[in-house]
């Protein structure tokens, strides 16, 4: 009797060695969770901070300008103005961090590389207009969005025609480094601000 509980003994502290060995090697070669950067180079982003030197530096300004149009809460970094030294310095010290979910969304946004509707104009072999004459025309077509151009201070503002020009120029010129469509389509950006 006592030897079939030593046989069952040294067989349990077997298999349970192994068990505990196969924990061991699954954890250290799958972790549980993976580098947000990991995360998000599978899922087929490039990242900004991965762009090289010389391209960088208006990278990070332009996330900084869509930043201060398109930040909410769920997507906002800290309280406060930010600069695009801040957001840089931000992804570079998240993009290493383990996953965590509320990151990872903050990082697809804020670190990875991305199109606004001025770089989609550039694609399609359009530049924006620049003439307030020419947008001061484009006003009268403006529908729906009137009411949100009208919110916007006219530059040298006067009595003469040009402030709606001047609006619609501004208006154009700040919603340029949008990403996201869910203020203002791409349709009615391209319609009256392209050249």
């Amino acid at each position: 009797m006592a030897s079939f509980l030593a046989k069952g003994g040294i067989a349990f502290v077997g298999v349970g060695g192994i068990g505990l060995g196969g924990l061991a090697a699954s954890s250290y070669s799958n972790p549980e969770k993976s580098s947000i950067k990991t995360l998000l180079k599978s899922k087929g982003y490039k990242l900004t901070s991965e762009l090289p030197i010389n391209e960088q530096t208006e990278a990070w300004k332009k996330v900084s300008k869509t930043y201060a149009l398109e930040v909410n809460d769920n997507l906002r970094i800290k309280d406060g103005n930010l600069s695009e030294e801040d957001i840089k310095n931000w992804c570079i010290y998240t993009i290493e961090q383990q996953d965590k979910d509320f990151m990872l969304k903050k990082a697809e946004k804020w670190c990875t590389i991305y199109s606004t509707f001025e770089d989609k104009l550039k694609e399609e072999k359009l530049s924006m207009e620049t003439d307030v004459n020419t947008f001061k025309t484009k006003y009268s077509s403006l529908g729906n969005l009137k009411a949100e151009v009208d919110k916007i201070t006219a530059e040298n503002s006067g009595s003469g025609g040009d402030d709606n020009g001047q609006k619609l120029k501004k208006w154009c010129h700040s919603n340029a480094y949008l990403s996201r469509e869910d203020r203002i389509s791409y349709q009615d950006f391209k319609k009256h601000c392209k050249k």
